[in-house]
């Protein structure tokens, strides 16, 4: 028989019905969570326009408001709309931000804006986030990239090195981390080996002393495959748990299988009479300055272009079974010969135009247009912001004062509102004193003087004026303009303005080696060949005691020869390494993409009459 109670029957179903309640309320309140979550717009990458996150910011509400607003401001900043990113600042105050992330953001948006402006120092300033902060290892490998490159631009390598390193430490993923060490591996190299060597790692964490361990062995084992191949297998033993054991730089173990030039028979083709005789005779003299210096028993043969022609002189290089060719020297016969394919590797002595480079051909020369370009490069490192440049009116004239220019644009890529250079050109030395009364407008300033004194009488006192805009003034010309123009540009810049440091090249330098007497040239900076302003066994002096009519121009060429030889057993691993640096008599030595040998050029500053290195 079967009953229904209804006081008990409805309790049953009461309790069944709380517990289907809590098991229902148990059940959704995660998928709730999950879906506000989600629902949170990040931060850190802006894909669209800044307008249309802007929109999105008005329409919603709380974080994801604060985020839009974020993400306008990184979209107008990626978009250089720089009055539109200033004005949404306005709208985000620090003390506001609702999350870490946030925070972190708009110190990032804040270091770029200060980046558009080149004050890389303050840029690297505002970046101080919490280390208590909860973040992603993505946000703060976000935080560790944009640090090391604003450090990196600011020329504070090793603190970019380090911050490289914990960037490298927090990496999530294989291809995050190999991009991470490539950027490590080449700021890395950009540094010199004494400067390397001179570094005191005691303190340095293992990460990091595997790391300055294994570019010092890359550097000082680049001419021998054998050492290197040795030392990287002692590095792997040491550094066994490195991040960068399965990851090792490309270049480096290319350079393994890399073998080295080591010529024991090189043709050198130079003019050895008619015009240009004395430049190949001082070219000459450097070569066999190396040969004696270092023992060497290399067998030399000298080939004279002027005799033989371009050509012929190669020619007969090639049928003498050379391992290796040095020259022509001059610019129409490296030109002819550049075209002739061969398979021994040729150092030319000069640079052709529009000439496609062949296998194993490599340029040297002393070439003042790249003297142009760094003289752009120095003068912007010294805070320079208004320079001129001073040069003949003639198409060498007009291409350096193009060369200037262009390098001086490139360094101000992202500042829209750098100046550009005004050229100022001189038709003959008579006219260099007048073009710089020109520049700095003191022409102007005397006939306001000479007109006020005839309208109130000739007993006035008046000082004329100059510009005052002008900061800098980077010269092409030669020791004599030189010499003119110093004296002019004191006399021309008025007692109420500062003085204007003027910036020249090797060419217009009267540098002399054993007096002084130049006091006339006091404060002018020089970029000139490291030989010049160092002292050595081969200094200048001696070669001039050797070669007592030797001038300064033919000392530049003997420099020149001399390092002509000296890299030959580098040329095959500069060919890879493009940051590798060699010090030579002539400069810092590097290799192109073009298979240009760049030489740096020290810089030097006249004092008390001597030029005395100052970088």
């Amino acid at each position: 028989m079967f009953k229904l109670s209804l006081s008990k029957d409805c309790k049953q179903i009461s309790i069944i019905t709380l517990i289907c309640l809590i098991v229902w309320g148990c059940g959704s309140t995660p998928t709730t969570k999950k879906s506000l979550l989600s629902n949170q717009v990040s931060v850190g990458h802006a894909t669209n326009s800044y307008s249309y996150y802007l929109n999105l910011s008005q329409r919603s509400s709380g974080i994801n408001s604060q985020a839009n607003l974020l993400l306008a401001l990184r979209a107008a900043l990626k978009n250089n709309k720089i009055k539109i990113a200033d004005n949404l600042f306005t709208q985000l105050p620090a003390t506001e931000m609702l999350t870490d992330d946030h925070r972190l953001e708009l110190q990032l948006l804040q270091s770029i804006r200060l980046a558009f402006d080149n004050d890389f120092k303050q840029a690297i300033s505002v970046l101080t986030p919490n280390s208590q902060w909860k973040l992603s290892s993505q946000r703060w490998i976000a935080y560790y990239d944009q640090r090391a490159k604003l450090l990196i631009k600011n020329q504070e390598l090793m603190l970019a090195i380090e911050t490289l390193i914990l960037a490298e430490q927090t990496a999530t993923n294989a291809e995050q981390l190999i991009n991470i060490q490539d950027l490590i591996w080449k700021t890395y190299q950009s540094l010199s080996l004494e400067l390397l060597e001179n570094i005191d790692t005691y303190n340095y964490s293992y990460q990091q002393r595997g790391w300055h361990q294994l570019v010092l062995l890359s550097k000082t084992s680049l001419n021998s495959p054998e050492v290197l191949t040795e030392k990287l297998k002692q590095w792997k033993i040491d550094f066994s748990s490195h991040l960068a054991i399965n990851n090792l730089p490309k270049q480096l173990l290319m350079t393994v299988n890399i073998t080295p030039f080591n010529p024991q028979k090189i043709a050198v083709i130079l003019p050895l009479t008619g015009r240009y005789a004395r430049l190949g005779e001082a070219v000459q003299n450097g070569l066999l300055s190396h040969l004696l210096t270092t023992n060497s028993e290399q067998e030399i043969i000298t080939l004279d272009s002027n005799e033989l022609g371009g050509v012929g002189a190669y020619q007969q290089a090639i049928e003498l079974n050379s391992e290796f060719i040095i020259g022509p020297l001059l610019k129409s016969n490296v030109a002819e010969v550049s075209i002739i394919e061969t398979l021994i590797p040729t150092l030319f002595l000069n640079t052709p135009s529009d000439v496609a480079r062949l296998p194993n051909q490599f340029y040297f020369s002393l070439d003042k247009e790249n003297e142009a370009t760094q003289g752009a490069h120095y003068i912007f490192q010294q805070g320079r912001k208004r320079p001129v440049i001073v040069a003949p009116d003639n198409v060498k004239g007009h291409q350096m004062a193009k060369l200037f220019q262009e390098q001086w644009l490139e360094l101000h890529d992202s500042d829209k509102l750098a100046h550009d250079i005004e050229p100022i050109f001189f038709a003959n030395d008579n006219e260099l004193k007048k073009s710089i009364e020109q520049l700095f407008e003191t022409n102007k300033s005397q006939a306001r003087i000479n007109l006020t004194r005839l309208l109130v009488g000739s007993k006035m006192k008046s000082e004329t004026r100059s510009r005052r805009d002008i900061d800098a003034i980077y010269l092409v010309a030669n020791p004599k303009q030189t010499a003119m123009l110093m004296p002019s540009v004191e006399v021309t810049v008025s007692a109420f303005a500062n003085q204007v440091p003027v910036f020249v090249g090797s060419s217009g330098n009267a540098h002399r080696f054993n007096d002084s007497g130049l006091t006339h040239l006091n404060q002018l900076n020089v970029s000139e060949i490291p030989w010049f302003l160092t002292s050595s066994n081969l200094s200048p002096t001696v070669i001039k005691k050797l070669w007592p009519n030797m001038s300064q121009s033919q000392l530049r060429f003997f420099a020149m020869g001399y390092d002509a030889l000296a890299i030959i057993p580098q040329l095959a691993h500069m060919e890879y390494f493009p940051e590798y640096r060699r010090t030579g008599l002539t400069g810092d030595l590097s290799l192109d993409e073009n298979g240009q040998v760049q030489r740096q050029l020290s810089w030097a500053q006249f004092q008390r009459g001597r030029l005395k290195k100052i970088q």
